[in-house]
């Protein structure tokens, strides 16, 4: 006869991997696992995840469950935050600095009362608190915490089967952590649209297909005068800027950004069955908005101020796969992206900073644009018909 704890460490271990397997992502499984420890003899009234997370603009996830909404609350927070005030005094940091458990009997009413969540949680009536390692394989500790708020507090013999859950909890959060971090990687450096299609399995030499899309191309106008003034680190921070610029209007508004290719951008957008119809043209306006706040706080510094040349043109293109057997990027070619380049040359070579090609202006409307002439572009035989901001043009 197997012993009382192992029996129902058991009996939690079934439904943990059942829900394991049926939820889609990271709070789906916390929330049905909360829902399984409220409902076994620990009477779980709140679960707390921590999470360290591989991502540029934050550190860590968070997921904490409460039995009074049966929600879960997710926040992302920024890096740099481990210095916060109360941190220190903090059990996240007790089990991070010493990679064993805590655990506080009624809290809030002894001397631990210097860590505002103790405080919290006896005004909320809890009376039993447990926070406990979770041990990954690359050896970073995060945590796990459950309180309740029974009478008596948590049974001894019930954290014992808890504790011997917490493994099989590691390795399920472990497996979801893992698919967030390369979600993660694959959108900071391939875009969302790209790295969503990696992640499906397309990523074979030859893999695409042929997409009508309007066609972006931005290049960051005497680059070369800029850096010269700078040194490498500034340099990075005068491009970071000027693509936060583009990035985010670019995403807002049904496109994707594909590439940097130096101090240039190359994105596009798709025009898919089913899809709401991109705004290229707003996309361009928002760009500008943006820009013209970012040379204002280069001008309160005393910097000069950013220009670029950008070209939108319309056609078909190829979105796939385009390398060897071992090294892919995942692009556009055609000669759709060609036009634009050119585009881009002739907006620069004639100080202008937006021009439009009229088959942009057929598929996406001309209100807001003005004629800029036929524009001979390199390599091509006929002048291609412009358009350029009206705004820009009456100047």
């Amino acid at each position: 006869m197997c012993a009382e704890p192992a029996c129902g460490a058991a009996d939690l271990m079934r439904p943990l991997l059942q829900a394991a397997r049926a939820a889609p992502e990271m709070a789906a499984f916390v929330g049905a696992a909360a829902r399984l420890l409220a409902r076994a003899p620990l009477r779980v009234a709140r679960l707390f995840v921590s999470m360290q997370a591989l991502h540029p603009a934050f550190r860590a996830r968070t997921y904490l469950w409460q039995q009074d909404t049966d929600r879960i609350q997710t926040i992302e927070w920024p890096h740099g935050l481990d210095n916060r005030p109360g941190y220190y005094g903090s059990p996240d940091h007790h089990v991070h600095a010493t990679g064993g458990e805590l655990r506080i009997r009624r809290p809030g009413t002894g001397g631990e009362r210097s860590c505002e969540l103790y405080g919290t949680l006896h005004a909320e009536g809890y009376t039993d608190y447990l926070i406990v390692p979770l041990r990954l394989g690359d050896g970073t500790i995060n945590t796990l915490s459950i309180a309740t708020r029974t009478p008596h507090g948590f049974r001894d013999r019930d954290l014992d089967r808890f504790r011997s859950i917490v493994p099989l909890f590691t390795v399920i959060l472990e497996r979801h952590a893992a698919r967030k971090a390369l979600e993660a990687v694959t959108d900071a450096y391939l875009g969302h649209s790209v790295g969503q299609r990696i992640l499906r399995g397309q990523m074979h030499a030859g893999d695409g297909e042929l997409v009508d899309a309007a066609i972006l191309i931005a290049d960051l106008n005497d680059f070369t005068q800029h850096a010269a003034r700078l040194d490498p680190r500034a340099t990075v921070r005068l491009l970071n800027g000027y693509f936060d610029c583009l990035v985010g209007p670019v995403r807002e508004h049904g496109g994707h950004v594909l590439k940097f290719i130096g101090d240039a951008v190359l994105a596009f957008f798709p025009l898919l069955p089913g899809d709401p119809p991109p705004a290229p043209l707003a996309s361009v306006l928002a760009i500008r908005r943006r820009l013209a706040v970012l040379n204002d706080l280069r001008a309160s510094v005393r910097q000069a101020p950013l220009r670029h040349a950008l070209c939108l043109h319309y056609g078909r293109v190829l979105y796939g796969n385009i390398g060897s057997t071992n090294r892919l990027d995942f692009t556009i070619i055609g000669e759709a992206v060609n036009v634009t380049a050119r585009g881009v040359e002739a907006a620069k070579a004639a100080g202008i900073e937006c021009l439009f090609t009229a088959a942009f202006a057929a598929r996406f409307g001309d209100r807001g644009l003005a004629p800029a002439g036929g524009r001979v572009l390199r390599g091509m035989a006929e002048p291609v018909e412009m358009l350029t901001l009206a705004e820009t043009a009456a100047v």
